[in-house]
């Protein structure tokens, strides 16, 4: 069998989800970790490997420098897991399509960038393909679940005249930086102020509305969307965290998307702390009309991580240029020894 040279990777965050993937990544063969970047100082220059928890270290130092590592590594592909705007993410990855680097980034908002950021989604592209890389957001929600799945269910269909898709998650099996996000243990009048910051709602909701009309061919002449609180009926105690009755559980947003004058899209995402019901459903109404449900839902911080590691291979083999996973052939799983 004739030998391939492992794909070069760099992870640029070791944040929760950085190092989630980048520990994925160290454990796949003809995957090869050749450098990290991060600003925390509790990490420079520790040994990666250390970092990820990897049986051995791998001679690697964190560094903060991304040119310095991205000169020195010659990496085939760039993790950027750093933050979910794309006004935030928008430098660092100019900075890897610069080094002739292609990225996967977990950037929310890149995941379709025309739902807010079309001129920021145009230099990108055209960045990308002066470079010769490609550049690819990927994410579980938006990414998967409650846009491109659906998308996908839609391919036995004659017609389709709406898609719903609701998503209840269980915020206790997540991060404890949810917590914070999604408001828990607020007052309501608390709960008015927190989401005013769009760090603390869902980011994604407009991506996946927009990924599905457009692809579909719908033209979106409105979106509604509301943002409300679930309240605790009783004691809720999660190790040293306690939520009083009546405090914040827990958030609701809902968007629907109006197409010539009726509900062609609804999106339902809830999550809660100490939820007893999870679950992701799709329903889709067309001929024939279309139910799917996941018991359990998918979990999201390991689901996001999978999905970056599968899409690495056919990120490094794609077109140039700014895609979107519309475009890219199915993220799925491929057994080590394939």
């Amino acid at each position: 069998m004739k030998n391939v040279r492992p794909i070069r990777v760099v992870h640029y965050g070791l944040g929760a989800t950085g190092r989630a993937v980048a520990q994925m990544v160290g454990r796949t063969p003809g995957l090869e970790l050749v450098g990290g970047i991060d600003r925390d100082p509790a990490l420079l220059q520790r040994d990666l490997g250390e970092v990820l928890g990897l049986e051995q270290p791998l001679g690697i130092s964190v560094k903060d420098d991304p040119v310095a590592v991205l000169e020195a590594a010659r990496p085939d592909i760039a993790i950027v897991a750093t933050t979910s705007l794309l006004k935030d993410t928008y430098s660092q990855i100019q900075t890897c399509l610069r080094a002739r680097t292609n990225v996967i980034s977990t950037c929310e908002e890149l995941v379709y960038p025309y739902a807010r950021h079309r001129q920021l989604a145009k230099d990108l592209d055209e960045l990308a393909c002066y470079s010769g890389v490609s550049v690819l957001g990927v994410g579980v929600n938006p990414g998967f679940v409650m846009d491109l799945l659906p998308l996908i269910l839609t391919g036995p269909s004659s017609c389709v005249s709406r898609i719903s898709v609701t998503r209840v998650t269980n915020a206790t099996l997540r991060r404890a930086s949810l917590y914070q996000r999604i408001g828990a243990g607020l007052t309501t009048e608390q709960f008015r102020d927190h989401i005013t910051d769009p760090c603390n709602r869902h980011i994604g909701m407009l991506e996946s509305l927009h990924m599905m009309a457009d692809t579909i061919g719908w033209k979106v002449e409105r979106i509604d969307e509301r943002i409300e609180p679930i309240l605790s009926e009783e004691w809720v105690r999660e190790g040293h965290f306690a939520i009083a009755p009546g405090q914040i559980a827990g958030i609701r947003q809902v968007a629907v998307g109006t197409v010539e004058g009726r509900e062609a899209v609804r999106l339902d995402w809830q999550t809660v702390v100490g939820s007893q019901e999870t679950y992701d459903a799709i329903v889709i109404d067309g001929t024939p009309p279309i139910n799917l449900l996941v018991k359990g839902g998918l979990h999201g911080d390991q689901a996001a991580s999978a999905l970056v590691l599968h899409a690495i291979r056919p990120v490094v083999a794609a077109r140039c240029g700014l895609l979107t996973v519309t475009e890219m052939p199915p993220i799925r799983y491929t057994a080590p020894s394939a």
